[in-house]
């Protein structure tokens, strides 16, 4: 790290902090217990099990019997030691708990598992931890509940269904009801109903955000109503649709739910880059790039010019072609970088691309994706880390002043999300 490296990474950590998208309260826990439940983390995990760990997780995602767990990961810390989720790792339990060590061992993860547990039943542990990091302001899944009373919350609804109600499943959960009768039977009546469950998002939870995470494979296409009602009409017969029929179908939709969320302000945010190559895996494993799905996404939004856009990317092939589309859409924008696409060199490409082709209020530098505040603290480390890199290297070229880095990353970790999220 350069001394321009250097004095920047200084003045980040002085910046408030919007984390545009979290999952705290996920599998109803917002902060670790005790030190599996930092460890656990899916990704650590995986990595740890590819390292050769016998350990598991339990149904609910979190290790039934912590200290088994651990027994069974500590010795294979050591062989993970270079990953970018064991430096997220190590950042946090060394700013949290203040760990010494290089890495977790058989001998030493004890002493750190009692330090976890001393924090496991403060209420207050979830503000002082966001306080540290200076997270001004985060979403949360609305159904999972809110933290606190304070004003610091944004909730968000996981939209898949509103965005691809091409299911019986997905249109039970869109209206409400098992029953079949009532379900939609056309494509204005779907339209329709998309509209009344978001005014309820909107008017009863004061959600602002919509989570869409729909297979990678989707591009998106024009859908005339006639074709909507016959491809409706399949769906509720139980009559499978083609891959392309069903890439109208969930176009459709998608109009519809973009409609409305033009109408109450919400913004989409939209995930791609995640392909799960293994029938047997848990969570999508791989990074995986539909050039179908980028190149559409500028259709789409042309065609809800109302409606911001946030794309979240897996991977770093499409970097730069996300960054050209977003310039020529003003109502698309990028964030951070979404799981596979969370190490060190991905960023500093994803922020580097951003800065030489979009407006600075553009986009956002940082969402956590953290199931618990202790990875959500974790996270802003390497993301401050890698933004601080990628415009020191705007300095010291002298592309840009030390003063203007500065006043970019402020905009790109706050000022930015209150515009293109509609905070207040």
């Amino acid at each position: 790290m350069n001394e321009i490296q250097k004095k920047i990474r200084q003045k980040l950590d002085e910046l408030p902090i919007v984390d545009v998208h979290t999952h705290l309260g996920g599998e109803g826990l917002r902060q670790a217990r005790n030190l599996a439940d930092i460890v656990s983390y899916h990704w650590l995990h995986l990595e740890l099990q590819r390292a050769g760990s016998p350990a598991e997780v339990g149904e609910g995602r979190y290790p039934s019997d912590p200290d088994r767990y651990m027994e069974q990961a500590a010795p294979y810390f050591e062989k993970i030691r270079n990953t970018s989720n064991h430096y997220v790792f190590s950042g946090l339990i060394r700013d949290l708990y203040g760990f010494k060590d290089s890495y977790v061992t058989p001998d030493n993860w004890r002493e750190l598992d009692i330090k976890v547990r001393e924090h496991a039943g403060d209420a207050n542990r979830i503000s002082a931890v966001l306080d540290k990091a200076n997270i001004r302001k985060m979403t949360v899944p609305f159904k999972d509940g809110m933290p606190d009373n304070s004003d610091r919350y944004i909730p968000y609804e996981y939209g898949e269904y509103l965005f691809a109600a091409v299911t019986h499943r997905q249109m039970s959960k869109l209206t409400g009801s098992t029953d079949e009768n009532d379900f939609p039977r056309s494509a204005a009546a779907l339209r329709k109903s998309v509209d009344q469950r978001m005014a309820w998002l909107h008017s009863e939870k004061q959600v602002k955000v919509l989570h869409i995470w729909i297979r990678d494979s989707w591009s998106y296409r024009r859908c005339h109503e006639r074709d909507a009602d016959y491809l409706l009409d399949r769906v509720l017969r139980n009559r499978n649709l083609t891959t392309e029929q069903e890439d109208l179908a969930i176009s459709f939709c998608a109009d519809a739910l973009a409609q409305a969320a033009a109408h109450y302000g919400m913004t989409l945010q939209l995930f791609h880059g995640m392909e799960i190559y293994r029938e047997d895996a848990p969570v999508s494993v791989a990074g995986f790039w539909n050039e179908r799905f980028m190149r559409s996404m500028s259709v789409f939004a042309a065609e809800h010019p109302e409606v911001t856009m946030d794309i979240f990317l897996a991977t770093r092939i499409p970097s730069h072609e996300a960054a050209s589309i977003a310039r020529s859409a003003a109502n698309i924008s990028l964030s951070g970088g979404w799981w596979h696409a969370f190490t060190p060199s991905t960023l500093v490409t994803f922020f580097k691309d951003r800065l030489e082709l979009l407006p600075h209020t553009g986009w956002n530098a940082f969402f956590s994706d953290g199931y618990i505040v202790e990875w959500v603290y974790g996270k802003l480390l390497m993301t401050k880390h890698c933004l601080s890199r990628a415009l020191a290297d705007y300095v010291d070229d002298q592309f840009i002043s030390f003063d203007d880095a500065v006043d970019i990353a402020r905009r790109l970790l706050h000022d930015n999300a209150y515009s293109l999220y509609k905070l207040s």
